[in-house]
């Protein structure tokens, strides 16, 4: 009988892996047994496991990060957002995260299901960025507030990280006492220090088995005076800050197109103290970070580069700034055995030459598919098959530097203890 059941167990739990979070969420509350196993690590890690292998939905997943219009009269009534929440006639900005099916652009439709986004988060439209997607969770942060927060969509879960246990208090300006408006800071204000983060990211440790957050923090005193970097490590297990050792100064780029996390590293482009910038990787098990050189012959003749993931490599894209003539993009590939470290790079496609009007790469999402977006904040899919563009549809509007996409995957790995968000 034991054996029976046994069987039984691993026979259903086979049958649940293949289901949607949404509707393993519902089949909890159906039988004691099924709530049971569905919150088994064991499962959770099976169930992942199935998502990611899925050869049909795993690639074709993104989640985007993009503005709509909404009523600027109706403030934390989620019901009234909802109801609003693609108001054509309002001129007040939110956020919004959507899960793109891809997939199903084949057909000439497309999946999409609409996330609120966190309430901690609400409010900054301009700044908020994604610092990273792993295992269907995401990593939401802005440098407008100290404040981190981990969600998943799928679940409508999210979870606000402890108090930094680097960064400095919020410098106050005082006021002048007679009828003076304007803030000021006094002179012996001018050797107070104040502290900057600088670059965020969030991705896995396949040693520990722990989800980490690493915030690299600049330090500045005066107009000029720089002084040592700090960087801590959030760990989900432990849900605590730490402080780590440095032995280089890591200075991050704040567009969200120049981050990503991919197998235990997290890479960003990043501003370096000399001529030229580099891209920084930060080893997810070992916490320490890497400079990795820039292809001599590649983007110094260029304004923007991006990184992305293709054919499970890190790879970079180069493209000129101007406009004025349609874009070519140069594709490099990094040399994947020198995981994280200084490598080499391949000058491996371009891609192009574009129609007119599109402005950058957001993410590959198949080998031969490329997420771009406009100037005019629309989202088109470029292949690099047919050399084709193919628009998107979707909600909202936005600067093009506003739109983020990122890698998806509908998992129910919990971030528990967190809150729940009611969702669209």
């Amino acid at each position: 009988m034991a054996t029976l059941s046994k069987f039984s167990e691993d026979m259903m739990g086979n049958i649940l892996s293949r289901l949607p979070p949404k509707s393993l969420m519902r089949f909890r509350c159906v039988l004691k047994s099924w709530h049971d196993l569905i919150d088994k690590p064991s499962f959770v890690d099976q169930h992942l496991s199935t998502s990611m292998d899925n050869k049909v939905t795993s690639s074709t997943y993104i989640l985007l990060k993009h503005n709509v219009l909404t009523d600027p009269s109706i403030k934390d009534d989620e019901k009234a957002v909802r109801a609003t929440l693609f108001n054509p006639d309002s001129n007040q900005r939110d956020i919004l995260l959507s899960s793109l099916n891809l997939g199903s652009l084949v057909d000439d439709g497309l999946e999409i299901e609409n996330h609120v986004v966190p309430p901690p988060m609400r409010g900054y439209a301009l700044s908020l960025e994604i610092s990273g997607s792993c295992d269907g969770l995401i990593c939401l942060n802005t440098f407008n507030s100290e404040d981190i927060v981990l969600c998943n969509p799928a679940l409508e879960e999210y979870r606000v990280l402890p108090k930094s246990c680097i960064l400095l208090p919020p410098r106050v300006p005082r006021q002048f006492e007679e009828n003076e408006d304007d803030d000021y800071y006094e002179e012996d204000d001018d050797d107070e220090i104040e502290s900057n983060p600088k670059c965020v990211g969030f991705g896995y440790d396949p040693n520990s088995k722990d989800y980490k957050v690493v915030r690299a923090a600049q330090f500045v005193s005066g107009v000029f005076t720089q002084h040592p970097s700090k960087v801590e490590v959030y760990s989900l297990a432990a849900d605590t800050w730490r402080e780590i050792p440095v032995d280089i100064q890591p200075h991050g780029s704040l567009n969200p197109s120049y981050q990503m996390y991919f197998k235990g590293f997290f890479y960003w482009i990043a501003y370096w103290t000399e001529e030229r910038n580099v891209i920084l990787s930060f080893d997810m098990s070992e916490e320490v970070f890497h400079d990795i050189a820039l292809p001599e012959s590649g983007p110094d003749a260029y304004e923007y580069t991006s990184i992305a993931v293709w054919k499970d490599s890190l790879v970079l894209l180069t493209y000129p700034v101007e406009n004025e003539a349609p874009k070519t993009l140069d594709l490099w590939v990094l040399d994947e055995d020198l995981k994280g470290a200084k490598g080499l790079w391949t000058k491996h496609l371009a891609i192009g030459p574009l129609e007119k009007g599109v402005e950058a790469p957001l993410v590959f999402w198949k080998d031969e598919e490329l997420l771009m977006v406009t100037t005019k904040g629309d989202v088109v899919n470029y292949s690099l098959d047919t050399q084709k563009l193919k628009h998107v549809p979707r909600h909202g509007l936005g600067e093009p530097t506003n739109i983020q996409a990122v890698p998806y995957v509908n998992s129910i790995v919990s971030i528990k203890p967190g809150n729940k968000i009611e969702s669209i």
